[in-house]
């Protein structure tokens, strides 16, 4: 039999987001395509933070680093940031047609991260014609005029139309349609499918051994305090620690697990975790997948993968949306907050006051009320597997 290959593409930089789910669907490909290898394209630090599965590998592309004792004017951080662009939209070019995939995926960017793999895309849809290319759309991205304006000026709705077979939509219409917010034309969306969200296989728990592992009381509710990579987490979890504090008030029996993230400078790690006490546990990274499912509560950032793991769950959630130029996080939050599924607290609002008074929020919810409601606005979290079927109308059986 053919081995058939598979090209992945994300984007990841600064997070860990984007790989995940990249992994997460190329475990659920290679598990129903025996035959099939799977190859991962991004700049992710991948080999230090992830496992990868067998008949996988990955194509590191490179990212700009500049010393903190370095001062770059303008001109020159962005003659910089043009030059990596250049040598990655090279290195995915000759990847690309070297490997000559059945099946190209590319995660969040139509076109890569500022247009770097388009020359790549239309050479190998040029070269090797029987290729397919399926577009996979987290459902959020950021303000929709500005990606409407961003997909126009790289050339996405053309790439749409005369690129992309298939574009497989991470999410449910219910709660956002893409077609509408991005102005997918008309002649496209029969292009569009909606999988529903994308996130890894729930860990075995045993939420008292869970527990034990961190050295916390079995008994009292456990709330969890999460910020992804924990690059720009600092602020939201230095404010969590004294929220967690004026929560024991409350329930005096109360128990934190803190988690910084791989990501977090090394600094600002130390000093959160020289805050850890007998009832509240800050630690550098754990599982927190298997985390939220041991919890009573969960405190994140907005990021897709922690609010899908976290939602999945059916545990109340409390967002502190990233503060950058993108909102998408902040859109994301507002949404789940509108629908009785979370509450939100935007950065500029954020204290330890109204943290506590959200987290006390979450704590006292019902739970078989807000799974019940969890489950009647997001009906399931198996978009790997709904992704992977709807791949097969191209990859066939095995």
């Amino acid at each position: 039999m053919q081995t058939r290959t598979l090209l992945l593409y994300a984007q990841d930089s600064r997070g860990l987001g984007h790989i995940t789910r990249a992994l997460t669907i190329a475990r659920r490909i290679l598990v129903a395509y025996p035959t099939a290898v799977a190859y991962i394209a991004t700049k992710s630090p991948v080999a230090s933070n992830f496992t990868l599965p067998e008949r996988c590998d990955y194509i590191k592309l490179p990212t700009r680093l500049t010393p903190g004792t370095v001062r770059q004017t303008v001109d020159e951080e962005e003659a910089a940031i043009r030059r990596f662009r250049s040598i990655r939209s090279r290195m995915l070019r000759e990847a690309a047609q070297g490997l000559a995939p059945a099946l190209v995926l590319v995660d969040h960017e139509p076109l890569g991260s500022g247009g770097e793999f388009r020359d790549g895309l239309y050479a190998l849809k040029a070269q090797y014609p029987a290729t397919r290319f399926v577009y996979g759309l987290r459902d959020i991205m950021d303000d929709p005029g500005r990606i409407r304006a961003l997909w126009q000026e790289l050339g996405v709705y053309d790439a749409f139309e005369n690129l992309y077979d298939g574009i497989a939509v991470y999410g449910w219409p219910r709660l956002y349609d893409v077609s509408q917010a991005y102005a997918i034309p008309e002649s496209v969306r029969p292009k569009l499918h909606y999988c529903g969200y994308v996130v890894r296989d729930a860990p075995a728990c045993d939420a008292v051994a869970v527990r034990r592992e961190h050295g916390l009381a079995e008994g009292g509710p456990l709330v969890l305090a999460t910020v992804g990579s924990g690059s720009d987490g600092y602020p939201v979890l230095d404010a969590v620690l004294p929220a967690l504090g004026r929560l024991r008030a409350d329930f005096p029996d109360l128990v934190g697990m803190v988690v910084t993230g791989p990501l977090m400078p090394v600094a600002q790690q130390a000093a959160l975790e020289a805050r850890t006490t007998t009832w509240c546990r800050v630690v550098p990274r754990a599982d927190t997948f298997r985390l939220m499912r041991a919890s009573d509560a969960i405190l994140s950032m907005g990021g897709y993968n922690s609010v899908c793991e976290a939602l999945s769950t059916a545990r109340p959630l409390v967002i502190v949306p990233r503060e950058t130029h993108k909102v998408e996080q902040a859109i994301r939050a507002e949404l789940l907050a509108a629908r009785g599924l979370a509450r939100c607290i935007h950065p500029n609002a954020l204290n330890p006051e109204r943290l506590a008074e959200a987290l006390k929020w979450a704590l006292c919810r019902d739970p078989q009320a807000h799974a019940r409601r969890m489950h009647e606005i997001i009906p399931s979290f198996d978009g790997a597997a709904r992704l992977t079927a709807y791949l097969s109308r191209w990859l066939g059986a095995d």
